[in-house]
């Protein structure tokens, strides 16, 4: 990726966006319309999932209370299809919860509904684009 001051894709933004939970006001400019395109998104998550097999990452975050919360999700092949999240139960303490998804694409939907009700530092998913 390039230094991020200088990104300029879409893949690299939305990349970012995923990873740091931020984009500034420049960097908005460049997704189409100032928007999160469900299927720029869902290809860069196929690619970085089939490549890495984390999503935002390239290995499983820290569980408990050494991970903060997050949202991952893991796909290894056919029989590990999860998604994480690591969540505040109380003050500064985490807790680790799993879910198991059927299929890739339900992997990925569950993960960007989740993302966009978390915020996405503002930005709207526009779904079937």
């Amino acid at each position: 990726m390039n230094d991020l001051n200088e990104i300029k894709s879409e893949k690299e933004l939305l990349l970012k966006l995923f990873t740091t939970e931020h984009l500034n006001v420049s960097e908005r400019k460049g997704l189409p319309n100032g928007v999160v395109r469900e299927n720029a998104a869902r290809e860069l998550i196929t690619n970085h999932l089939k490549e890495h097999g984390w999503f935002p990452g390239m290995k499983q975050k820290p569980v408990g209370d050494s991970g903060g919360e997050y949202f991952q999700i893991e796909y290894k092949d056919k029989g590990n299809i999860v998604f994480h999240h690591n969540y505040e139960s109380s003050y500064l303490k985490f807790k680790h919860h799993t879910t198991k998804l059927k299929s890739l694409n339900e992997l990925i939907t569950f993960y960007l509904k989740e993302k966009e009700k978390e915020g996405l530092d503002g930005l709207k998913i526009k779904w079937g684009t």
